[in-house]
C-alpha cells in the first residue's frame, strides 16, 4: 500500500506537504473542508489556505528536525504534523486536521452559570430545610446542625474545585520520573482495592526518560481518573484495574499513562459528554473531576483520550510530551 492510499483512508482532512509547506496531495475530506478541488490546491502553501499563526514555521521545523507537532490549534481544528517517509526516504510532511471537541460552556457562559446554580441550589435546599426545622423545634438538634455543616462543606468544596479548574496557565514544571509519580498517586488506592476485592496491576516501562511535569497538578489529574475507574467497578462482576506507562507510537515524542478498568463502561452519548463540567452519572458527583483532569493534561501540552464500551469497561490515556516541544511553542 502506498502512502497515497493511506492518505485517502484517513478519517480526517489530510494533505501531503513538501518541505516548504506547499500542498502536493490531499484527500477528499480536505477538499470538502476547503470547498476547493485538489487541482487548485496543489502548489499552494498550507498557511495560505489553512490560516493559522506559525503554521508555516511548524511545517518546516517538522521536516528539518524530524519532530511531530501535536494539537496545534487552528480555529476550530487541531492540527497534527509528522515527517512523511516512504521506504526510509523522507518525502515531506503529513498534515492532519481534526475537529476540536468543544464544550457548550465555551460557547455560552450562561450554560455554565446554570450548571453552577443547580449544583449550589442542592446543598442550599438541605441547609434551608434543616434551619427551618431548628426554628420550628425551638432548640438545637445535633443531627440537623451536622446536616448544615455537611452541606456548607459541599458548597466550599465545589467552589474550590471551580476556582482551581480554570487556572492551569501557571505550571511549576520540572523533569521527573513519571513512573514514580504514577506509583505515588496510586498508593492511597491500594488498601481500598484490597478491601473491595479489586485486582490491580501496575505495568511500568522502566526505560522511560524523565518528563516535564507539574507534579502536584498531574497527580490531581491522575487521582481523578483512577478514582473514577475504581468507582466504576462497584457493580461489576469482574473487578480489575490496570495502570500502564510507556512510549506513545502515535504521536511520537510522547509518553502515555493508561488506566483501564472492567467497569460498567459508557455508551456513545455519555462518552461524548465525558469531561464536560457538571455532567456526571454519579448520584453525588459534580462532573468537575474529569474536566479538571483534561485541562491539566492540556496545560502540559498533552491530550486525554477515552475509549469505552457499555459492560466492557473504560480506558483513559494521558499523553504527555517528553519535551516541552508541543503545540504551545507554535501558538
Amino acid at each position: 500500500m502506498s502512502y497515497e492510499d493511506l492518505l485517502f483512508s484517513l478519517p480526517f482532512p489530510s494533505a501531503i506537504l513538501d518541505p516548504e509547506g506547499k500542498i502536493v496531495n490531499a484527500n477528499q475530506k480536505f477538499e470538502d473542508l476547503l470547498k476547493t478541488s485538489l487541482k487548485f490546491l496543489k502548489g499552494r502553501e498550507i498557511s495560505e489556505v489553512f490560516r493559522c499563526k506559525n503554521l508555516s514555521g511548524a511545517v518546516k521545523r517538522t521536516y528539518a528536525e524530524n519532530i511531530e507537532v501535536h494539537g496545534l490549534r487552528c480555529k476550530d481544528f487541531s492540527v497534527y504534523l509528522s515527517p512523511l517517509f516512504d521506504s526510509a526516504i523522507k518525502r515531506g510532511v503529513l498534515f492532519v486536521a481534526r475537529p476540536v471537541e468543544t464544550s457548550p460552556f465555551e460557547e455560552d457562559i450562561s450554560l455554565f452559570l446554570k450548571g453552577l446554580s443547580h449544583e449550589i441550589k442542592n446543598p442550599l435546599s438541605g441547609i434551608k430545610g434543616a434551619a427551618k426545622l431548628i426554628l420550628k423545634l425551638g432548640s438545637c438538634d445535633e443531627e440537623l446542625l451536622q446536616v448544615i455543616i455537611s452541606e456548607v462543606n459541599r458548597i466550599e468544596k465545589l467552589l474550590k474545585n471551580i476556582l482551581s479548574s480554570f487556572d492551569f496557565s501557571n505550571l511549576t514544571v520540572k523533569r521527573v520520573n513519571i513512573n514514580r509519580v504514577v506509583g505515588e498517586t496510586f498508593s492511597p488506592f491500594q488498601h481500598l482495592c484490597r478491601e473491595e476485592g479489586i485486582k490491580y496491576s501496575l505495568l511500568f516501562d522502566p526505560s522511560l526518560p524523565e518528563v516535564p511535569l507539574d507534579v502536584d497538578k498531574f497527580k490531581q489529574a491522575l487521582f481523578n481518573v483512577i478514582k473514577n475507574g475504581i468507582e466504576a467497578l462497584k457493580k461489576s462482576r469482574r473487578k480489575e484495574i490496570k495502570i500502564e506507562t510507556g512510549y506513545s507510537i502515535r504521536p511520537s515524542d510522547f509518553v502515555f499513562v493508561k488506566i483501564s478498568d472492567t467497569g460498567c463502561g459508557m455508551d456513545e452519548e455519555t462518552l461524548k459528554r465525558y469531561g464536560m463540567p457538571f455532567f456526571t452519572t454519579k448520584e453525588k458527583g459534580t462532573g468537575l473531576g474529569t474536566f479538571i483532569a483534561r485541562e491539566i493534561v492540556k496545560g502540559h501540552g498533552g491530550e486525554l483520550l477515552v475509549e469505552s464500551s457499555p459492560g466492557k469497561g473504560t480506558t483513559v490515556t494521558l499523553l504527555i510530551p517528553m519535551k516541552r516541544k508541543s503545540w504551545q511553542e507554535f501558538s
